[in-house]
């Protein structure tokens, strides 16, 4: 009889947050400069779906950190370096929680409130910088998934562990390169984030498909 491999959940939700985060990711204002606030107010003020997209990226991000960070049950068991990936994802995952609850709530009030420009500035510097260091911890997590795959049984193919270490050096490489020019942030991070942001999407398909 030949053997079935069995599908895992948590694959399933990191497929449907990854596809959800490309939903909203398109829905949202272009930005990426957290200083730039004069644009960064206009976009505010002319997205049409500010409210729905963010609440889309929530439960997109939400479903594929939780996913992601599941996962790490199916790599290495007893691995260091799988435990400290998958604690980086539950680390991303609490300061997107507060980032965008406070896109949701704060800045909406913030931004139509008269005189409160300056104040709407800050708390949008401080998420939009929060949210580079919470890819960042996701990055890094990737990287250390990579360390980790070589001691998993047969889930994963050998070249596996070499995608994840390198797509995630790459897209931490990005990240840093971002917050000192961001002027080259709209290039720089889908070049450097797409290698790693398509392994979690594999990583998901090997667990929830094949």
């Amino acid at each position: 009889m030949p053997q079935v491999r069995k599908r895992y959940p948590e694959g399933m939700l990191i497929l449907a947050g990854g596809m959800l985060m490309l939903v909203s990711t398109a829905l949202h204002p272009p930005l990426v400069d957290p200083y730039d606030l004069e644009k960064a107010f206009h976009e505010f003020q002319h997205a049409q779906f500010w409210m729905g997209d963010h609440i889309l990226m929530l439960v997109a991000i939400s479903c594929w950190l939780i996913g992601l960070a599941a996962g790490n049950n199916h790599i290495a068991k007893q691995s260091d370096a799988s435990g400290l990936g998958a604690a980086l994802m539950y680390v991303s995952l609490g300061m997107w929680i507060l980032i965008l609850s406070s896109e949701l709530t704060i800045l909406p009030i913030l931004g139509n409130a008269a005189g409160l420009t300056q104040v709407w500035g800050a708390v949008f510097s401080f998420g939009l910088l929060s949210g580079y260091l919470a890819f960042a911890c996701t990055w890094i997590g990737i990287f250390c998934y990579g360390l980790a795959i070589k001691r998993s049984e047969t889930l994963f193919p050998a070249w596996f562990s070499t995608a994840a270490i390198l797509s995630g050096l790459l897209a931490f490489t990005g990240i840093i390169v971002t917050c000192f020019h961001f002027e080259m942030g709209y290039i720089t991070i889908p070049l450097t984030a797409g290698p790693a942001f398509i392994w979690t999407l594999w990583f998901g398909w090997r667990m929830a498909v094949r």
